[in-house]
């Protein structure tokens, strides 16, 4: 997960993620670390600051296909969708 370090997620905060979700899916999530690093990219340079929140709250999102990743937040007008994720990053699970 070391990968993270290099998209600003904090020492703590990747400790804490991996203590607190199942082995299988930090298997995962390494195995498709350039698809879940596009997707935090992604979302990074859309403007989101709480970024790091969503791939923490919603990481198996983070596992989905670029191009069907970039069509859920697309449809969308940024400006709004980045306001209401950085008021509450909960709405994703509704995207």
């Amino acid at each position: 997960m070391m990968y993270l370090n290099d998209l600003d997620f904090s020492e703590e905060v990747i400790k804490d993620f991996k203590e607190n979700i199942p082995e299988l899916a930090l298997e995962k999530l390494e195995e498709e670390k350039d698809t879940v690093e596009t997707n935090i990219r992604y979302l990074k340079d859309l403007g989101v600051k709480n970024y790091v929140d969503a791939f923490v709250k919603f990481y198996n999102m983070f596992l989905m296909n670029p191009k069907s990743f970039d069509e859920i937040f697309s449809k969308y007008d940024r400006d709004d969708l980045i306001a209401k994720l950085e008021k509450n990053v909960a709405i994703m699970e509704y995207l």
